[in-house]
């Protein structure tokens, strides 16, 4: 089946989530497929080092360069759009697609995000498959209920309602539609009844994550895309809400923070007792290495989080907010511990800290778990089973 896989930036090197997922997807199409790339990139990295990793297992690779600033010009010029779609408006993208696909020799056009699904438009194919990942609607309205002013709290609620518009018409426009969740699916399903919506979750890459020793010292980790708001908004939290009370116990602890982008704020957290801040760093193997736990405090957000799954592959316990764990087919309490509040996350910490035996059992399940249900190979059987599922299904959209 020839394929022309869509994504917003190349699937290289994997540093974030929506990369991470596309380098797996692409790869687990390209193992059945003749799969052509078509992405975004940076103003100058068209023929950048990402090639040499991407392009042996993909027919060809095209790429369209999109700076900053027009990405800034698009926004303002296209309001009704929601800022992740208008930013990648782009005439010279939607031409190359027609050209490419105008000639019925592709027979999927499968799009990475809802920031690249509008593009399927564009292409003249059989069928149509959108992985949108999450629900950004879902997301922004969650988002909502941390918003720092009245103004911001509007802007949530407008682009949420943007976003549920686009949600639903590229769910009118494809075959079928991947979200990474189960709560994200259903929330896809109310505003696009009769949309063919199926979970295909995220996994992690257990040759690469292997169960590491504990080392014994009282060191949390926390890593993820620091420009993420949920990110940045559960580590501000966790370093002023949780973290003192950790210490006021533990006086010893530190909390090890590793991410790139990092805002002011968060860069600042390093004054703190106890902080220390590597910044991005290209293995996080290390970080994991010289921790005894990992915190995911995360208060909102959509989607499963891949630090969750590197964490219990890597042989890791756990301490995560409700919102960090969802979508993931774990038992609190079994592969990690689950609390909300400040005074019982700084509980589940120091009990942790203090009881080895409790992080091996926790570390030994979260592995089998991964092992079980979350390894990229599981993911790719269940890609290209669901494919399999659509053939004969033609799109007259």
């Amino acid at each position: 089946m020839k394929t022309v896989f869509l994504t917003a930036e190349p699937p290289w090197p994997l540093d974030q989530g929506d990369k991470l997922r596309n380098y797996h997807l692409l790869k687990a199409l390209a193992e059945a497929h003749a799969v052509t790339l078509v992405s975004f990139c940076a103003p100058g990295d068209e023929e950048g080092t990402w090639r040499e990793v991407i392009g042996p297992f993909c027919e060809a690779v095209y790429a369209v360069p999109l700076g900053r600033l027009q990405m800034l010009l698009n926004v303002a010029r296209l309001p009704h759009l929601p800022v992740t779609m208008a930013a990648r408006a782009s005439f010279r993208m939607g031409g190359l697609l027609r050209q490419m696909t105008g000639t019925g020799e592709f027979d999927l056009a499968f799009a990475c995000q809802l920031k690249m699904a509008g593009y399927l438009k564009q292409c003249s194919v059989r069928r149509r498959v959108a992985d949108l990942t999450d629900s950004l609607s879902l997301y922004r309205r969650r988002m909502t209920r941390f918003a720092s002013s009245s103004a911001a709290r509007l802007f949530g609620l407008i682009e949420a309602a943007r976003l549920a518009r686009q949600e639903r018409r590229i769910a009118g426009l494809t075959d079928v539609v991947l979200l990474a969740s189960a709560s994200d699916a259903a929330a896809l399903e109310k505003i696009a009844p009769g949309a063919n919506v199926c979970v295909l979750a995220n996994g992690v890459d257990l040759d690469y994550f292997r169960p590491l020793p504990d080392p014994g010292r009282p060191v949390l980790l926390f890593y993820g895309h620091l420009r993420y708001p949920p990110n940045a908004d559960g580590l501000i939290w966790f370093c002023r809400e949780v973290f003192p009370q950790v210490r006021k116990v533990v006086p010893e602890a530190e909390l090890h923070i590793a991410g790139k982008e990092a805002s002011v704020d968060v860069v600042s957290l390093a004054r703190l007792p106890g902080v220390k801040f590597w910044g991005h760093v290209p293995d996080l193997r290390p970080c994991l290495a010289s921790s005894s736990l990992v915190v995911v405090p995360l208060r909102f957000g959509t989607g499963i989080h891949n630090k969750v799954l590197e964490a219990l592959a890597a042989g890791r316990a756990v301490v995560s907010t409700s919102l960090g764990y969802e979508g993931l087919e774990v038992v609190p309490g079994v592969h990690l511990e689950v609390v909300d509040k400040p005074a019982d996350f700084a509980a589940a910490v120091v009990g942790l800290l203090r009881d080895p035996a409790r992080r091996a059992a926790l570390a030994a399940a979260g592995r089998r778990l991964v092992e079980e249900r979350y390894s990229w190979r599981m993911v790719s059987q269940v890609l290209q089973s669901l494919l399999v599922g659509t053939e004969g299904t033609e799109n007259a959209n």
